[in-house]
């Protein structure tokens, strides 16, 4: 997605002091699905910007192919880790066409997929870098045969094992609106069963840290209700008064000064005030509450971050696009916002 670049959000402290930027460690997602072909147009558009990939190079070929660059950017990809270079780590044998056919995924494609979610980790554990994800199949993944696969439900829920952190929040970040998770990949049904005050906390306290390290100031953070206008003092649902209120005042007690927490507020009030400007964050009962608005807002531009983590993690806030995958036609917008934004995160760690 050729666009104008988001300078006031995402552009890295590195890239505004002009000293070369560091390594962002990617991990390709679906072979069959738009990432190879997103990593290749990165690769052409932003040449100062050095990844470090996780995937698969036949599949990148074909990506590049179908943005009708030259395979040769792929190619020429050293095959091990180089500071200030991009570079391609092929994880297993290189696949097959079949495996990795545009709109199709395989088996084999399933499992790989998990293996680049878990190397692309390992690696900017190890070198100390962020990292920035490409689409994966849920699906595809938990059906892959593998067995250890089979409870997988998103890269968050995984990337918490794999860091063996005691929680993670999912987050998304957009120009006009920051917003927290308080539940995740769960069926609706689940989520009044599951809303406790501690997952309110941890939302609240992870996208006011968040918000901090965007905005630069003390933030204020909206808490949205579950239910229709906050529960109409309980006539409407019980849960703003059993979890939502007592998690605030726990986030409130844990944060103290470095952030005004407002809530629970109605969901419509605290999303449409939060990208008016009113809230510097709204934190989401469940995932629709939060990604319609944020896909409302800025879809393609928004970027998914796990907080929580021991490394800094982004993501696109996109899918697999399987019905346009292999024909170039994805938009590179997304991982533009995805790779500079965790540029930008790790440097806060670092400067903090």
């Amino acid at each position: 997605m050729p666009t104008k670049k988001r300078t006031s959000r995402t552009s890295s402290t590195s890239e505004k002091k002009g000293r070369a930027l560091p390594p962002v460690v990617v991990s390709m997602g679906c072979p069959s699905g738009v990432g190879p072909e997103l990593i290749a147009a990165h690769l052409a558009a932003h040449p100062e910007s050095p990844l470090w990939i996780v995937g698969d190079r036949p599949a990148l070929v074909a990506g590049a192919r179908a943005r009708k660059l030259d395979p040769g950017l792929i190619e020429a990809l050293a095959d091990e880790p180089t500071p200030g270079l991009s570079c391609l780590l092929q994880e297993g044998a290189p696949l097959s066409a079949s495996d990795r056919k545009p709109g199709r995924p395989s088996a084999l494609g399933g499992q790989r997929q998990l293996l680049y979610i878990e190397r692309g980790y390992e690696l900017a554990k190890e070198s100390g870098l962020s990292l920035s994800t490409l689409p994966v199949s849920k699906e595809a993944i938990a059906h892959s045969g593998l067995r250890r696969a089979q409870s997988f439900r998103g890269h968050t829920e995984w990337l918490e094992q794999l860091d063996g952190a005691p929680y993670s929040v999912m987050c998304f970040a957009a120009e006009r609106l920051i917003t927290s998770l308080v539940t995740t990949h769960i069926p609706l049904g689940r989520v009044p069963k599951v809303l406790s005050p501690e997952l309110v906390r941890r939302a609240t306290t992870e996208v006011a840290k968040l918000a901090m390290a965007l905005r630069g100031r003390a933030p204020k953070v909206a808490v949205c209700s579950l239910n229709p206008h906050a529960g109409e003092g309980e006539l409407l649902g019980r849960e703003e008064a059993l979890a939502i209120a007592p998690g605030i005042a726990l986030a409130k007690k844990e944060l103290g000064r470095k952030a005004t927490v407002l809530g629970p507020i109605g969901a419509e009030t605290a999303i449409r005030k939060g990208a008016a400007g009113t809230y510097d964050a709204v934190v989401a009962m469940y995932h629709d509450q939060a990604t319609i608005p944020m896909k409302l807002l800025d879809f393609g531009g928004s970027v998914n971050v796990t907080q929580g983590l021991s490394i800094v993690r982004t993501s696109v806030d996109h899918g697999t696009a399987y019905d346009i995958a292999g024909r170039g036609l994805a938009q590179l917008r997304g991982l533009e916002a995805a790779v500079q934004l965790a540029r930008k995160l790790c440097d806060a760690r670092v400067s903090s």
